[in-house]
């Protein structure tokens, strides 16, 4: 239970660092400042024992890698530990053809991605999945017809296309997204997919990409087709329709491409209203250099503000190999960031959309040791800033502690992640002494924004000590845990301050 009176410790924005304050409390009446010095509380300064070098590998964030991406053998991991040992590593995010899937209407091959998920999610990851009826290669019948070619056979509209141009036979096939037959078979498979998937525990987001080239919401590569609000729609409702239980995701590209401004509007409320979570899949690709350099090549940031607050955003870079290839990465004269970021590197980019973007899931797209290799710290610090990254700067504690009383603490925390975390985080006390005591309260972390936004929260407890607890002098020692993930959440504290049970010690305290 967190304490609530007319006295509490608030936590306030002031010059970018949160400081100590005044709250009102439930009666409206102005809060005393809590001051140590008069009440003869102790604080326990944490702040020379902050660590922001430490990676910090916390559920429900991170880094995911692309695996299959599109292709069945697109970045495919060489050895195990290229992702084993990847700093803060959380999912594999599966993009694959929905004809890999159901070859034959009603014919599952559900292997295709289950020997992965079995294999990875073994090892602790995640999946996520992005499931596209459109893809732009012909090297594989699976790649020209990413809608199985069962579907244009029931009657399916669609053509072969190549940018804008008709191509016969030899062609990617595209449907029409909003043909009727093929609207029936697509539910047919969603609902199969999603019976057999939907609320599983390692499921991080499905991206509904059931629309365009690669599920990105557009035919800028086939046939430049137009699909407004209602088409959308449909396709959206049907992802909301089958999964009630797991996370929604989808691109930015999926409203921004409807042409009517009007339903370009309605496309977006409609996302935000349904609790759907945004993807950019455009970092760093070259046009959006040119076009988008000073808002970090992010081109809708309005998007990703009006959803951060509630669900889990997601960053794609481009391609790495082709950022590289570009002279975006490491600038090379004469690249796009060289003439219109002057100044700017492909780091600068990643740090600036990420914050932009509010981003908890981040993906460098390629190939997981190489990018590695290039970005040991780069690697380490985008894990710790993407969603949540908590410091502890101060506990204040009663100078007194008698058992069978109710006593209050206070506690400074910082969050200096980019978004805040989306599951609730319960904070559990121990003491240790004559005798072993534990505690649990709900810690409110959901409301421990970013340092810079909006942010004013409580941050006081009250524990009920035991009748029966010995007096003595006592460890006291603290940790945040996430019962969802059933998992400890570290801190950006020194490593020596942690034990074997994941509690931080900080300092001793003597019960009369």
């Amino acid at each position: 239970m967190v304490f609530r009176s007319s006295t509490l410790v608030a936590v306030a924005v002031l010059g970018g660092v949160l400081a100590i304050g005044v709250a009102r409390g439930d009666d409206g009446s102005s809060g005393v400042p809590v001051n140590p010095t008069a009440t003869g509380d102790r604080v326990i300064d944490l702040r020379p024992f902050a660590d922001a070098g430490i990676p910090l590998a916390n559920p429900h964030k991170g880094w995911y890698h692309h695996f299959p991406d599109n292709h069945p053998d697109k970045y495919k991991v060489a050895d195990d530990t290229d992702l084993l040992e990847f700093p803060g590593m959380d999912h594999l995010y599966i993009r694959l053809a929905w004809s890999y899937l159901e070859p034959r209407e009603g014919e599952f091959h559900w292997e295709v991605i289950d020997r992965l998920i079995e294999k990875w999610v073994g090892h602790g990851l995640g999946i996520s999945f992005r499931i596209s009826c459109k893809e732009t290669s012909t090297d594989r019948i699976e790649q020209q017809f990413a809608t199985p070619q069962w579907v244009m056979q029931a009657g399916a509209k669609g053509g072969f296309y190549r940018k804008g141009q008709a191509t016969g036979p030899d062609g990617p096939w595209e449907p029409v997204f909003d043909d009727p037959v093929f609207l029936e078979k697509l539910n047919l498979f969603l609902r199969a997919f999603a019976a057999r998937y939907d609320g599983q525990p390692w499921l991080r987001y499905v991206d509904i990409g059931s629309i365009g080239d690669w599920g990105e919401g557009h035919t800028s590569s086939g046939s430049h087709r137009q699909y407004g609000f209602d088409q959308r729609k449909t396709h959206v409702d049907l992802h909301c329709k089958y999964f009630r239980k797991s996370p929604l995701v989808i691109s930015d590209d999926f409203v921004y491409c409807v042409a009517d401004p009007e339903e370009r509007r309605r496309m977006h409320q409609y996302v935000v209203d349904r609790g759907i979570a945004y993807r950019d899949d455009s970092i760093l690709v070259d046009y959006y250099v040119r076009a988008y350099s000073d808002a970090w090549t992010v081109r809708s940031p309005e998007y990703f503000a009006d959803t951060w607050r509630q669900t889990p955003q997601v960053l794609e870079l481009q391609h790495y190999g082709a950022v590289k290839d570009d002279g975006n990465w490491v600038v090379r004269q004469g690249s796009s960031a060289d003439r219109y970021a002057p100044g700017k590197s492909g780091p600068d980019f990643f740090r600036g959309a990420l914050g932009l973007l509010h981003a908890t899931y981040i993906g460098y797209h390629g190939d997981a040791r190489e990018w590695l290799d290039d970005n040991p710290e780069l690697t380490v610090e985008l894990l710790n800033r993407c969603g949540y990254w908590y410091f502890l700067d101060q506990v204040t504690v009663p100078a007194t502690w008698k058992p069978g009383t109710r006593i209050k603490l206070a506690m400074v925390w910082e969050n200096r992640g980019v978004a805040p975390a989306y599951q609730p985080f319960l904070l559990r006390l121990r003491l240790t002494g004559p005798q072993q005591q534990e505690f649990a309260v709900e810690s409110r972390n959901q409301q421990w924004l970013p340092v810079g936004a909006a942010n004013a929260s409580e941050r006081a407890y009250q524990l009920d000590l035991p009748k029966e607890l010995l007096a003595g002098e006592y460890a006291l020692q603290l940790k945040l845990y996430c019962p969802a993930a059933k998992r400890d959440i570290a801190l950006a504290l020194k490593p020596e301050l942690r034990d074997a049970d994941g509690y931080y010690s900080l300092g001793r305290i003597r019960v009369d």
